[in-house]
């Protein structure tokens, strides 16, 4: 089962996501983001968007889907609630993700926080006993 906590942090948003797969937990991190950025709950999905990452490493993978997610809401103007991974996979020595993010159009006063860039700093991805965590920090 997926799920998501914020940590304490001085000045930027850390997060720890984790799930029962690398894939849950990735999904994981993006509702962090995407609540991070707005009033999830009252998002629809009636816009999608499809995002396709390939990285060396897990970690960079992460940052890459999360940070493509973030450019995708400023360059659609549109507010992100949930995302899909629809294909996770190792081939010829890199990573791959692919999957789909579901939202609706921005309006300002669904507006949380706004999120300057997702950062390799503190980044953590791990799988121990059968759950991966995920750790990272939004630059606010």
């Amino acid at each position: 089962m997926k799920s998501h906590r914020f940590l304490e942090h001085t000045a930027d948003v850390l997060l720890e996501a984790s799930g029962s797969s690398f894939e849950e937990a990735v999904e994981a991190a993006a509702d962090a983001l995407f609540e991070t950025v707005a009033d999830v709950k009252k998002l629809g999905e009636e816009k999608k968007v499809e995002i396709s990452e390939e990285a060396q490493d897990l970690g960079s993978l992460v940052v890459f889907t999360l940070s493509d997610l973030l450019s995708e809401m400023d360059a659609e103007e549109i507010f992100l609630k949930r995302l899909k991974v629809e294909k996770f996979e190792k081939a010829e020595g890199n990573f791959i993700l692919e999957g789909t993010a579901y939202g609706s159009p921005q309006k300002r006063e669904l507006g949380n926080t706004s999120v300057k860039a997702v950062t390799h700093h503190l980044l953590q991805v791990e799988e121990k006993n059968g759950k991966w965590k995920i750790r990272l920090l939004l630059d606010i």
